[in-house]
């Protein structure tokens, strides 16, 4: 099992400068960042969080809004983390920047109220991968979890899914849209209940948002 790809620190700022270069990506980014705010105030508004992977840090000013009081970014890229830590919002958010794996992290358990997991898991080719995600983040959540991703059930999502698939690889590998009912049968059986889903662009395009809970 592989880890995510160790972008260097001028591709991690190529990576922030992309989602800030046309109105498409802003737009995206403005209704990404809308998902995950009703996703916090619909979890009881948690005071602890982590976001993992992280990248250069572009969903913290949601945790902020939304009353996070301490942030935990993880990212398994340094170059990514360095480019982060010039983004930080104060002492707190994040209170740590932490170079991890996302199948093994190096935290403890129920460290956090809410764990986010945002454009990752449709880069998980392999079932075994994705469900050691999906138990880490249960493991280090006391209870909510927010996992994004492609789907279909939407104009570019059912376009996709009539091409060919990438091939599948272990790790961190090409994106790939995949079926809501085979995405939501693997939360049930990492022991994960669906609170809710939210639709970044409903009916036109692939991005959701899951709420996830557990015991």
């Amino acid at each position: 099992m592989s880890n995510i790809d160790h972008y260097s620190r001028d591709r991690a700022r190529h990576y922030q400068v992309h989602h800030d270069k046309s109105l498409r990506t802003r737009l995206t980014t403005w209704r990404e960042r809308a998902c995950l705010r009703h996703a916090l105030r619909d979890a009881g508004s948690p005071t602890t969080a982590l976001d993992l992977p992280c990248g250069t840090g572009r969903f913290w000013p949601v945790f902020a809004e939304a009353g996070v009081e301490s942030l935990i970014a993880g990212d398994g890229s340094a170059g990514m983390l360095e480019v982060a830590a010039g983004n930080r919002l104060g002492p707190k958010l994040p209170e740590r920047l932490v170079e991890t794996s996302a199948f093994d992290m190096d935290l403890p358990d129920q460290c956090v109220d809410f764990a986010a997991c945002m454009r990752f898991y449709h880069h998980l080719a392999m079932p075994g991968d994705r469900q050691a995600l999906l138990g880490e983040l249960k493991r280090v959540s006391r209870r909510h979890a927010a996992v994004s991703l492609w789907v279909d059930g939407n104009l570019a999502g059912n376009r996709r899914l009539r091409k060919p698939p990438p091939p599948d690889e272990p790790g961190y590998g090409k994106r790939r849209c995949r079926r809501r009912e085979e995405v939501e049968a693997e939360f049930e059986q990492a022991g994960f209940r669906i609170v809710r889903a939210y639709d970044v662009w409903p009916l036109i395009y692939m991005w959701r948002l899951y709420l996830l809970e557990h015991d």
